[in-house]
């Protein structure tokens, strides 16, 4: 059914975390009317855009298809911190390894042919002198990749969203939405005691996607994910200039870490690892256990020897997966007004400042340039 009422702003984007908060910034850069919506503080550590770092690579092994997005965001992270004067995004360069013949590595290599990627192909023997922290294993293929890096993820939303603040946008923190009501003509807002009306809204609330909208009932299931800090022997070695960030999967096991921004601790983590699949962001155990850091520390005493296997800072998070890993992004089926961004499945945040730009272009009915079928909400239907 119509309703005629006037409307507070043109769009409105609901979750400022990891994706929502480049679609405000990118909305309020083309002089849109917007407002924003989070349920936290900007930055806050509930849900998958925290941790102090997030790694960004382009030669990318969870396919192909993705790399030009990485290309754009690559571009679109130094427009953001040009506007700010704010760096967020540390291009170290990245350490891919993994035995011959595994999926992930295979695709790193069809990456950087297809794309042309500035990369080094090391043998052991090479890796292990270049990158003495690592201990490399005789029967794995090791690419190092010039692009990669680290972005800060607290950081960047909270510059988005101010950003977009500075060029006109208006912003909601602390401030949950209750619910969504799409007609033809736009969509309401319900937040507390207030609703909002305005003609197209950007839904991109990770792991709260099906709560707000239960008539899309995604095949979305959560896993949390444990990020566990540990001393260095010698930390001078594990400085930006020194050591790159490093990412090796086998057998379904993802192991990955970072430089030490601190001077003396070091972050790494196990991707897909962490516990038991869950329904809603209610459900995530927040609280740390061994058997959270064992496994963490057996790859640690494993590869990083010159770390000291004790967990010093451990954090939690959580992925939002979708069942075939990849992205939830473009207008949500039957909703004409509602433009989704996300769930990530798990390995978003590199992309967010392309993401933000989809959306954007999306709410505007343009038609983005880069390719996202492969990421349409109708799949699920």
């Amino acid at each position: 059914m119509s309703r005629n009422h006037s409307f507070d702003a043109d769009f409105a984007v609901v979750g400022l975390g990891s994706m929502g908060s480049f679609a405000f910034w990118q909305l309020a850069k083309r002089n849109e009317k917007v407002i924003g919506f989070e349920q936290f503080k900007l930055g806050h550590d509930q849900g998958a855009g925290h941790g102090e770092t997030r790694i960004f690579r382009t030669a990318y092994g969870e396919g192909v298809d993705y790399v030009p997005l990485l290309q754009e965001a690559r571009t679109l992270w130094r427009e953001l911190e040009a506007e700010t004067n704010v760096e967020l995004y540390t291009e170290n360069g990245g350490t891919m390894f993994g035995p011959a013949g595994d999926a992930f590595i295979e695709t790193v290599e069809e990456s950087v042919h297809t794309y042309n990627l500035p990369h080094k192909a090391l043998s052991v023997e090479e890796a292990r002198n270049e990158f003495s922290q690592i201990q490399f294993k005789d029967d794995q293929k090791v690419i190092y990749e010039e692009y990669a890096g680290y972005v800060r993820p607290e950081l960047a939303i909270e510059t988005a969203v101010r950003r977009g603040e500075e060029l006109g946008g208006k912003v909601y923190s602390d401030t949950a939405v209750t619910s969504i009501e799409h007609d033809e003509d736009g969509v309401t807002i319900s937040a507390g005691e207030q609703q909002f009306r305005v003609k197209k809204v950007i839904v991109s609330a990770g792991g709260w996607t099906n709560s707000l909208l239960p008539q899309l009932n995604f095949p979305l299931k959560l896993e949390r994910q444990v990020l566990v800090w540990y001393d260095a022997k010698n930390p001078e070695q594990f400085t930006s200039d020194k050591f790159p960030i490093f990412s090796r999967v086998v057998d379904g096991v993802g192991f990955y870490g970072f430089p030490s921004l601190d001077g003396k601790t070091v972050k790494v983590a196990i991707h897909h690892g962490g516990g038991d699949l869950i329904d809603h962001p209610s459900e995530v155990d927040r609280k740390i256990h061994e058997k959270d850091v064992e496994p963490v520390t057996r790859l640690v005493k494993e590869y990083l020897p010159d770390l000291i296997p004790t967990p010093v800072k451990v954090k939690t998070c959580f992925y939002t997966n979708t069942p075939d890993e990849h992205f939830i992004l473009g207008e949500a089926p039957g909703l004409s007004n509602v433009i989704l961004l996300g769930p990530m499945a798990g390995h978003g945040f590199k992309f967010a400042p392309v993401i933000g730009k989809i959306g954007a272009e999306l709410a505007v009915g343009e038609t983005p340039e880069l390719a996202i079928d492969i990421f349409s909400p109708d799949r699920f239907k």
